[in-house]
């Protein structure tokens, strides 16, 4: 295999397999493991084909762009803004997913309260984004693989012990239950300018890479969950490796490590979206990214599941019925590209309904 095609490969496992995965285990025990499998194919081909129309559109242009980008193309400067409304909004909800994980990590491993650990790693995470600290986005690099290494260990650990009579419920009602945080999970659209660079002049290989790192991903996914409900059953914790009998510290210290710069890293850009896309003053738009999440974090009693659940449905589904619907404008104006999406417009039609079901569905579930 082309060594520049592994490493957009690896770049988009590392960048997608994200913290979000520990709260797998916690839903698909209430659902059933089978039935949360289900979720993960559906989901993931649903979100697959999103990345791939994604990468067919940054193909169609000489101007590299991001979702906010085409939906100006397409859409307009409302499009624009509607889209930076929707990816902040994402952003937030998962923010305060992060801080409860980081709060709950901090307290198993020096004591106190979650709320009040999560509360000072707040105060000293803001403090850095406010001066510009950059010395931790030269550890993203080192965080992703680490990241993939220990969620690696603990599969390889688990999974002797693991007890097939603990995987094996199916409810087809419930396959949508789980569709917002697997969403949330398998988003992994603005890596695509970076793969583009590494694939140079190979850009035809860049669906191969797509599918390749979304089945790699996909498949860690279910190992992991199969491992913890196979071991642990109904009885895991809402984040998955906080508070396990066994390899305690180095849960938490996963935890930490999977969110703590992710946590700096989205802050820091919906501040930069504040400055860069609305105008806003430097210290206003810090006190505004910084403070919002942690206040719904302070005052709003929902636990990490819920906040990510709340995230992919709405940010991850609309920028998914969004996506498709540019792919289906920038199709009609037929713009050469080196890259076109196989099967015609039938993928386009089948995710935006898997998009549509899911929001239904996690709004009866969430709110009624």
């Amino acid at each position: 295999m082309d060594s520049k095609l592994i490493i957009a490969i690896a770049l988009m496992v590392s960048t997608v397999a994200g913290a979000s995965v520990l709260g797998f285990p916690y839903v698909f025990a209430k659902v059933g493991f089978l039935t949360g499998v289900t979720t993960i194919v559906i989901v993931g081909i649903a979100t697959t084909l999103m990345t791939l129309y994604i990468a067919e559109l940054s193909l169609m242009e000489k101007k590299e762009h991001l979702l906010s980008g085409f939906a100006k193309r397409y859409f307009g400067q409302k499009g624009k803004l509607f889209t930076l409304l929707i990816e902040t909004f994402g952003i937030y909800t998962a923010i305060i997913a992060y801080l409860i994980a980081i709060g709950l990590a901090l307290s198993n491993i020096f004591g106190g309260s979650p709320l009040i650990m999560g509360t000072l790693f707040f105060v000293i995470a803001a403090f850095l984004i406010l001066f510009k600290f950059k010395r931790f986005s030269k550890l993203d690099i080192s965080v992703a693989i680490a990241k993939i290494f220990i969620l690696l260990f603990f599969i390889i650990v688990f999974f002797s012990t693991a007890k097939t009579s603990n995987v094996s419920n199916f409810e087809i009602s419930k396959v949508f239950a789980p569709f917002g945080i697997v969403l949330f999970s398998c988003l992994g659209y603005n890596v695509i300018p970076e793969m583009k660079k590494i694939l140079g002049k190979q850009k035809e290989k860049l669906m191969t890479a797509i599918v390749g790192a979304m089945a790699i991903v996909m498949t860690i996914y279910i190992l992991f969950s199969y491992v913890f409900i196979g071991n642990f059953g109904s009885q895991i914790n809402e984040v998955a490796v906080v508070g396990l009998p066994v390899y305690t510290l180095l849960g938490n210290l996963f935890v930490l490590i999977a969110m703590a710069i992710p946590f700096i890293a989205l802050t820091d850009a919906i501040k930069h979206i504040y400055v860069k896309d609305i105008g806003l003053d430097r210290r206003i738009s810090w006190f505004l990214s910084a403070f919002i999440p942690f206040l719904i974090y302070v005052y709003v009693k929902l636990g990490f599941v819920t906040f990510l659940q709340i995230s992919g449905t709405y940010a991850g589904g609309l920028l998914g019925i969004l996506t498709m619907l540019i792919v289906l404008k920038a199709r009609k104006k037929k713009v050469k590209t080196k890259f076109r999406v196989p099967g015609g417009n039938f993928p386009i039609y089948f995710a935006i309904a898997i998009f549509v079901i899911g929001i239904f569905y996690q709004t009866i579930s969430i709110f009624f």
